[in-house]
């Protein structure tokens, strides 16, 4: 076996890496090669040369180098698939450590606390109550927090919020309700004294400035609401979100897949880990300029948005071992590579509307249109 051949079985059994094997076999390359000594070929009864024997045709040299330049063109794509995954793992790490501690998974955390007093009568089946809170006029902020359970909230034309809660407490004649403490109304509950807080609520679509909705360890689905600022953390479950208006729509996801239609923000920024992201808008109706961030990761991404007269897009799409679709029309391509597409409409700075679009993912596809 020549030093080729072992650089080669070295890395198929794992013991050295691409780049290694890469560098090594660029070292075999250029150091001197002793002359092969001359064999006479064997010949047949009649004198003429025997054909070689079967497989001795392959160029182990020529295989040796295309191996060579495949590994150094695939060692920055696979550093950079290791650095998205080990930044989103490090993003969401306190996100999944906070959602095993409330559903009773932290060990540690659970040894410094005083132990649960006996559930309530009932609890084990869960418990349902109905709670309302009228909202002023003027600057209003609004906090609902779910806890291992679905968190359903929908703006409607009113004044009130209405709101159903499903929970399962682990004490007896548990405090939770709707409170108001001057400009802020939130759901207000002891995380530690319950299993589990499912919320199913009505809010008013046109009285909150600022909308917090949090949820962990089950699914989320959010519509209608409109606000200066929305935010929403959710995870471990499919989280839904559909007509939001807002100047800054953020929305951070991790282990679920994300469907989001008809957002109409100024600035949005969607991000998901380990779940596929679908997300559609039929129009661009509130703003001049827009400027969204959309990214996930080992999953894919899929973006539909409306071709309109006067409407130009800037697109700068960035996908880690995987392929890149931009699928409107008019558009001119600055980079159009197979990890990395930035395009623009014709005229883009002339448009009335200028959307500007940031995409990300790894591992699948990234399409637009």
């Amino acid at each position: 076996m020549n030093e080729k051949m072992m650089i080669l079985d070295m890395l198929q059994k794992g013991k050295i890496t691409a780049d290694e094997a890469a560098k090594l076999l660029g070292t075999v390359e250029d150091s001197p090669q002793s002359p092969a000594p001359h064999h006479e070929p064997p010949r047949s009864n009649d004198n003429r040369p025997s054909p070689p024997p079967s497989g001795s045709g392959i160029d182990f040299d020529e295989l040796g180098r295309k191996f060579a330049t495949f590994a150094k063109t695939m060692e920055p794509k696979i550093q950079k698939a290791t650095e998205v995954v080990a930044e989103k793992t490090v993003f969401y790490a306190d996100k999944l450590a906070r959602s095993l501690e409330n559903s009773g998974a932290s060990v540690a955390a659970s040894a410094h606390r005083p132990p649960s007093p006996a559930p309530a009568p009932g609890a084990a089946e869960g418990t349902e109550k109905t709670i309302e809170l009228t909202v002023g006029d003027g600057y209003n902020e609004l906090s609902l927090s779910g806890l291992n359970g679905l968190v359903q909230i929908k703006g409607y034309n009113g004044d009130k919020i209405s709101a159903r809660i499903h929970y399962k407490s682990k004490i007896r004649n548990p405090s939770i309700e709707l409170m108001q403490l001057g400009s802020k109304y939130y759901l207000n509950y002891d995380e530690d004294s319950f299993d589990f807080v499912a919320i199913d609520a009505y809010v008013p679509s046109h009285k909150f400035k600022v909308i917090n909705i949090n949820g962990m360890n089950g699914q989320m689905d959010i519509s209608d609401l409109q606000a200066d600022s929305i935010k929403c953390e959710s995870g471990n479950g499919r989280l839904a979100i559909k007509g939001i208006t807002a100047n800054t729509a953020i929305f951070e996801h991790c282990n679920g897949a994300v469907d989001a239609g008809e957002i109409d923000a100024e600035k949005l920024s969607l991000t998901s880990f380990n779940g596929p992201v679908t997300l559609y808008t039929s129009a661009f109706r509130q703003f001049d300029e827009y400027l969204w961030n959309v990214e996930t990761s080992n999953a894919k991404l899929t973006l539909n948005v409306p071709t309109l007269p006067n409407l130009g897009y800037h697109i700068r799409a960035h996908d880690t071992l995987g392929s890149i679709r931009v699928g409107l029309t008019g558009m001119e391509f600055m980079t159009n590579d197979p990890g990395f597409v930035e395009a623009q409409s014709a005229g883009f700075n002339t448009l009335g509307k200028k959307v500007r679009l940031s995409l990300e993912t790894s591992n699948a596809a990234l399409s637009v249109n």
